[in-house]
Formats: C-alpha cells, sequence, structure tokens
C-alpha cells in the first residue's frame, strides 16, 4: 500500500485545552509516550510549535498517531527512509506547503545519491521542524565528513560539568554543541509559554527534556541510530 495514501492535510489551531484532552485521553495512557503526546502532538496543535518530527517504533504506532492527528486538525505525512525506517512528520497550516516537498529515500538509491539525498533532506527538515541554523549545519557537515555528530555530542555532554537541559528542547534532537544558546533559548521559550499556559504540562515538558539530554549523555541515541542504520541496507551502485 502507498503509504502517501495516508496523507493528512491541517485544518486548523485547537485550545491549548482542546489540545490537552485530546493528546492526553486516559484511554491512551501507557499506549503512546509522553514525547509523542506533547512535543509532537500537543505543541504543534497549539501553535507552540509549527511542527514536529519522530521515527515510529512500529505500523501500529503510525496508525494511532495518524488518527490523534486527524482528530486535532493536524496535518501529517510519512515518508520512507530504507526499507524498513519510516519518519513521521506533523505540521500546522504554516508549514504545510514544506512538508508536502519532502521525499521518501529508497534503498535502490547508490552510495553517493544516498549522501547527497540525505544533505538536502537534512536541509529541508532542518526549515521545516525551525531547529537552529547551526545545529541544521553542524549535522550536515558531519554527513560530508562521514563522522558521527551523536558520538561527539554523547562524548561532548559527558564532560561538561553544568549541561542546560533547555537545550533538548525536544525528543531526537541533538544541538550543535552543548552550550548552543539558539537550542537553549528554544527550549527556554517553549518552558514559559508552558509555565504561564499549564503547570502540569509545564512541570511534564522540563521532566522530558532532562530525559531527553540523559538519552544522549548515556548513549541511547547511538543504539538506536545504529538499529535504523542496519535497517536501511543501502549500498554503493556497482559500476
Amino acid at each position: 500500500m502507498d503509504h502517501h495514501l495516508a496523507d493528512l492535510r491541517p485544518k486548523g489551531k485547537l485550545s491549548a485545552q482542546k489540545a490537552k484532552e485530546t493528546a492526553f485521553d486516559s484511554a491512551l495512557k501507557g499506549v503512546i509516550t509522553s514525547s509523542r503526546k506533547l512535543e509532537n502532538l500537543f505543541l504543534v496543535a497549539s501553535g507552540i510549535r509549527n511542527s514536529s518530527m519522530f521515527h515510529p517504533v512500529d505500523i501500529e504506532e503510525i496508525l494511532l498517531v495518524h488518527d490523534l492527528a486527524g482528530n486535532m486538525g493536524l496535518g501529517m505525512v510519512v515518508r520512507k527512509c530504507g526499507t524498513m525506517v519510516y519518519k513521521v512528520f506533523i505540521f500546522n497550516q504554516d508549514k504545510e506547503s514544506l512538508a508536502f516537498r519532502i521525499p521518501d529515500l529508497f534503498e535502490s538509491m547508490g552510495f553517493q545519491e544516498f549522501i547527497v539525498a540525505q544533505i538536502t533532506i537534512a536541509n529541508l527538515t532542518g526549515r521545516f521542524l525551525d531547529f537552529p541554523q547551526c545545529c541544521v549545519d553542524s549535522f550536515i557537515g558531519h554527513l560530508m565528513q562521514g563522522t558521527d555528530q551523536d558520538m561527539e555530542a554523547h562524548e561532548e555532554l559527558r564532560q561538561e560539568r553544568r549541561p542546560d537541559p533547555r537545550a533538548y528542547f525536544v525528543e531526537r534532537f541533538v544541538p550543535c554543541t552543548v552550550k548552543c544558546k539558539r537550542a537553549i533559548a528554544e527550549g527556554a521559550r517553549i518552558i514559559d509559554i508552558l509555565d504561564d499556559m499549564d503547570p502540569e504540562i509545564h512541570e511534564l515538558y522540563m521532566q522530558l527534556q532532562l530525559r531527553h539530554m540523559e538519552d544522549v549523555r548515556l548513549g541511547r541515541i547511538i543504539k538506536e541510530k545504529k538499529t535504523r542504520d542496519e535497517q536501511l541496507t543501502l549500498k554503493p551502485k556497482k559500476k
């Protein structure tokens, strides 16, 4: 089945209360993670962020988030990144046109073609997700040099005595440095809005930031990436 048939067009912003009620419905407890509910759905549906992206655990998670996104008036596209790897992009009307420009990556690509495509998509998704440009440039630099940004971030964070968890403002985002001012500013912006909007969501978000930072520090993000890379099965074209 063509996964593009499941693309959703966004409808409009929800009130913070309605977004909370939908994303944190009691029937979803233990079924979908807190970061999916808060960062991928609530923050976008309430207009705090314009977009989000995540790597799904399985098809069931994609279908569940698809239903929730539809109920919350959000847009959603699923894009392939190899044989078994998918990325899910969620967005509001401000990011609609950009979302539908995000292409699939296929295992039939040659190695060089794949790297060029990765760089192009990194630029596109960086804009789509409103990530700090310095962090996007850092990621692309590692792609071009064949080095591992996640490993470098892991080692840097292990040596930092007083890291600021605000720099890790959404799950699996890795700042260019642990002291990236732009990343910290984005995390602080979200914290301030949630502090005024909803103390309960604010506290959960603060906990998630700490957890995201620990995922990088303890190398969990590296292990997950390794699993995804093994599933890509991309090989250089034969000459």
